[in-house]
C-alpha cells in the first residue's frame, strides 16, 4: 500500500465500494476528503479488529431482519405500475425529471415503504414506461413499472 491508499472501514454501505464493517483500500484523498468527514468511514488500524467484528455481527443480525420484510415488499412491487403526472412540454418532454425521491413518495402514498436510495433506472425525462429495479436486501431485488404521464 502505497501513501497514495488509505485503508479504511466503512461504518454506512457505499454504492460501488462495500457494506457496512468491510475494510476497503480507496485513494488517500477520497478517504481524507469525502468518507471520513462524511462519517462513512474511520482510518484502519490493527486494534480495530473488534469494531470491525461487532460491525459484521450487526449487520447480519440486521440483514435477518429485514429480509422478511423485503419478501412482503417484493410481493406488493412485482408486477406493479406506478402512474406518475408530471408537466411536459409540447414536444412530450418533462419540465424536470422524475427523481428516486419522486418515486419513494409516490409508493410511500400506497404504503409500501422504499428508501429512495435503493432504487436504481435510467433517467426520466418524457412521458412513457419505465422499468425501475429496487435493490430491498442483499439477496432480494423487485422490478416494477413507472408509467410517467402529462398533468
Amino acid at each position: 500500500m502505497t501513501n497514495k491508499q488509505a485503508k479504511v472501514i466503512l461504518r454506512e454501505p457505499v454504492s460501488k465500494l462495500g457494506n457496512r464493517g468491510d475494510v476497503v483500500t480507496v485513494a488517500s484523498g477520497y478517504a481524507r476528503n469525502y468518507l471520513i468527514p462524511q462519517g462513512l468511514a474511520f482510518t484502519w488500524n490493527k486494534s480495530a479488529e473488534n469494531q470491525i467484528q461487532a460491525m459484521r455481527r450487526a449487520r447480519r443480525a440486521e440483514e435477518l431482519a429485514t429480509r422478511e420484510d423485503a419478501v412482503a415488499i417484493k410481493s406488493q412491487l412485482e408486477g406493479l405500475t406506478l402512474t406518475i403526472s408530471a408537466k411536459v412540454s409540447e414536444s412530450g418532454k418533462l419540465f424536470g425529471g422524475i427523481s428516486a425521491g419522486r418515486i419513494a413518495d409516490e409508493l410511500a402514498k400506497k404504503d409500501i415503504k422504499v428508501n429512495a436510495k435503493m432504487l436504481s433506472f435510467d433517467p426520466i425525462r418524457k412521458t412513457g414506461d419505465f422499468s425501475v429495479k429496487a435493490q430491498l436486501h442483499p439477496e432480494i431485488t423487485a422490478r416494477f413499472v413507472v408509467s410517467v404521464v402529462a398533468e
